[in-house]
């Protein structure tokens, strides 16, 4: 399930201090002392919660069967091999009772959103926190697979990719692109470009055999950012509802585009280059397909959600890939 898109109009709600009181007791958590909806859980799926014992996040009303076993599998293993600060102990309340449905109890982490702190950082300030952002993704990155595939939350086994990975990874991009028609214009020569583009990448997509954990959801909503000593360090990083085992380059691309939307294309070059090093191959070709990948998606909801994009497909993903140096 963890590489699949999920989507759900279902919310967490807020349930009653009654019944969070029970929660916590349940657990031994102390009293409730306050209780809000977070600004940035996924599919409203999140609570912050305070007591008299500390501050939580509340995670429920899982949008599949094995959400939260198999975020727990994640961060329990990442906690063994990194030195990362995940949300530990991550818990789990697995009865409906007294919510309404099984949760999750995690430790609030500490430190801001990136997004949160832009006004205040300085050019130096962006360029460390890159690096650092650049050297997490590395440590995360060096946990090896046996197969390109997905975790079954159940078993707890990876499961591999139907064909290929390189089989899964093209499809998915022909579907969204055929998905995105529904909402915008795209024009024959933009199904031509991207199908030219998916020939040239073939033979490094077939050949790939260096599967690695991914985050799958790496962006400023998922980890948090501290200044230590003068310095800035990430000091937590959560959500691994879309982890799985494949290219890591892949977890690279929602960073690059949050610095494309920022204007901060400096930044983006540095973050990639700090995480590129000289044994990986044919990273260019790499990050091209990943950016496709997660340019059709975003192409596809800026006009299924009002704000369409006025040129081309092919166009506004070239001047993407241009900016950054991954142009052909």
């Amino acid at each position: 399930m963890t590489a699949n898109l999920l989507f759900t109009s279902i919310t967490i709600g807020l349930p009653t201090e009654m019944n969070i009181n029970q929660l916590l007791a349940t657990h031994h958590l102390g009293t409730l002392l306050q209780v809000n909806e977070t600004k940035e859980g996924a599919m409203k799926q999140t609570l912050s919660v305070s007591s008299t014992k500390g501050n939580w996040i509340f995670k429920g009303n899982p949008v599949y069967e094995g959400q939260l076993e198999e975020e727990k599998f994640f961060i329990d293993a990442l906690a063994e091999k990194t030195t990362v600060n995940l949300p530990i102990p991550y818990r789990i309340h697995p009865d409906a009772e007294p919510l309404g449905f099984a949760c999750s109890i995690m430790p609030t982490l500490p430190g801001k959103h990136l997004h949160d702190l832009e006004n205040e950082l300085t050019h130096q300030d962006r360029m460390s926190i890159a690096g650092k952002l650049a050297t997490l993704l590395k440590e995360l990155h060096a946990w090896q697979g046996e197969t390109y595939g997905q975790l079954d939350p159940i078993k707890h086994t990876i499961v591999p990719f139907e064909s290929s990975y390189k089989d899964w990874l093209f499809n998915r991009i022909v579907y969204w692109f055929h998905d995105a028609k529904q909402y915008s214009t795209l024009m024959e020569a933009d199904e031509n470009w991207m199908k030219n583009e998916l020939h040239n990448a073939e033979e490094t997509f077939t050949k790939a055999r260096d599967p690695r954990f991914i985050m799958g959801d790496f962006k400023p909503g998922n980890f948090l950012l501290e200044e230590k000593n003068g310095d800035w360090a990430v000091s937590g990083l959560f959500d691994f509802t879309n982890s799985y085992f494949a290219d890591p380059l892949t977890d690279l691309t929602k960073m690059i585009l949050y610095y494309d939307r920022h204007e901060q294309v400096e930044i983006g070059k540095f973050f990639i280059s700090q995480y590129v090093t000289n044994d990986q191959l044919n990273v260019q070709e790499r990050l091209r397909i990943h950016l496709l990948h997660q340019l059709v998606l975003d192409w596809g909801f800026f006009h299924a959600m009002g704000n369409p994009v006025n040129v081309s497909f092919e166009k506004w993903v070239k001047t993407r890939l241009a900016r950054f140096g991954l142009d052909e």
